[in-house]
């Protein structure tokens, strides 16, 4: 293979790689905007600003935008998940950073997005098992994780994963309950009380 083939690649890989992220954030926006339910393939090709082939060289179905969507979502969502996880060297609160986490995730357009779609593909099952798989990924990567940090710090493993489990249900709860209502006050309260209580478990 010649060396002219083969640098020739390497532009039109990167050239792909770009138009894929600027169709799946495209795909992730419209659905913000409109709902699953309401999501049409063309519409992404428009918000893109490209034409409707390209779209379909790279995304052919609507399934397939779905799985586009959510990868964006996940992969912007675990950007700041490593912000935190950095911020956590420095930190001498480590609980109060997880729920920070938990709530960056949680309450944040990218989880309502990933939950949209995902009821939505439940009844497709070979995309629900798609989706639900990367769901589990990216979640189980953030918890080991967090489990992990809270050890070292000299958590004992089950306690670890209990609070880890008992906060990010919590905070996954309010993000669903703010979808009827949305009461930042309470939550900051509760959230508050659950750091007490905690603390006390932690101390004993």
């Amino acid at each position: 293979m010649s060396t002219a083939v083969q640098k020739d690649r390497i532009p039109h890989a990167v050239r792909s790689a770009k138009m894929q992220q600027r169709l799946s954030k495209a795909a992730f926006e419209v659905i913000r905007e409109v709902g699953y339910a309401n999501f049409r393939t063309s519409a992404v090709s428009k918000r893109a600003g490209v034409s409707q082939g390209a779209q379909l060289h790279h995304y052919p179905t609507k399934d397939s935008l779905a799985i586009a969507a959510l990868e964006y979502a996940y992969g912007e969502a675990r950007e700041k998940f490593e912000q935190n996880l950095a911020n956590s060297e420095s930190s001498d609160d480590l609980l109060n950073l997880i729920l920070q986490d938990s709530a960056d995730f949680y309450l944040s357009d990218y989880f309502m997005v990933a939950l949209d779609i995902l009821m939505a593909g439940g009844k497709n099952e070979e995309l629900h098992k798609q989706l639900t798989g990367m769901s589990r990924q990216f979640r189980d990567q953030v918890e080991r994780a967090w489990l992990e940090k809270l050890v070292d710090d000299g958590w004992s493993l089950t306690l670890a994963e209990d609070v880890l489990a008992l906060s990010h249900s919590l905070v996954r709860g309010f993000a669903t309950r703010a979808l009827i209502r949305n009461d930042q006050a309470e939550f900051d309260r509760l959230l508050r009380r659950w750091r007490e209580m905690v603390s006390l478990l932690a101390d004993k």
